[in-house]
């Protein structure tokens, strides 16, 4: 017999981290959840295993979420717009597919975390690749394109809607 306090812990709990930590809950707002302190969800993660389970997958979850979303980002994507325009007595609703091009700064954030060898700040300045191109000229260009392309498309959504740009 331990001679402590009785846990607080019930078995809902689970689940409930769970959809927490997919929504990013760390171990303090867990126990603010819970209204218990953050070294008692330590303790319960580590003594009980379906509620460590249920932290550990939540937050593999969520981080795989965001990966795809930052991987996503970066490499560019399609998205559906939905334009409303002024069709006489009925508004006319039309959907579309835009594309994203790649986003510069996502693209150094993932290089950096996964190639820091090479992608890293600290690095001496970028040199000449074998083609003779700059690399971070290369970068400035792609960011430069991917401001051309959102500055259209804001333009082409407010034509669309009659909006004056």
């Amino acid at each position: 017999m331990s001679g402590g306090r009785p846990t607080d812990y019930k078995p809902e709990n689970a689940e409930i981290a769970r959809r927490a930590c997919m929504l990013g809950a760390t171990n303090e707002t867990l126990g603010e959840r819970f209204a218990v302190t953050r070294r008692t969800i330590d303790n319960w993660i580590a003594t009980i295993p379906e509620f460590g389970d249920a932290v550990r997958e939540g937050r593999q979850l969520a981080d795989e979420s965001v990966v795809a979303a930052l991987y996503a980002r970066a490499t560019g994507m399609e998205r559906t717009a939905i334009r409303v325009t002024s069709g006489g007595a009925e508004p006319v609703t039309t959907t579309h597919t835009v594309q994203a091009l790649p986003d510069v700064r996502a693209c150094i954030f993932w290089l950096r975390n996964r190639r820091p060898e090479k992608w890293r700040e600290s690095r001496p300045p970028l040199h000449e690749e074998e083609d003779g191109r700059d690399l971070a000229r290369e970068l400035e260009d792609a960011e430069e394109r991917m401001r051309r392309f959102e500055l259209a498309d804001g333009e082409l959504s407010a034509r669309s809607c009659n909006v004056p740009t």
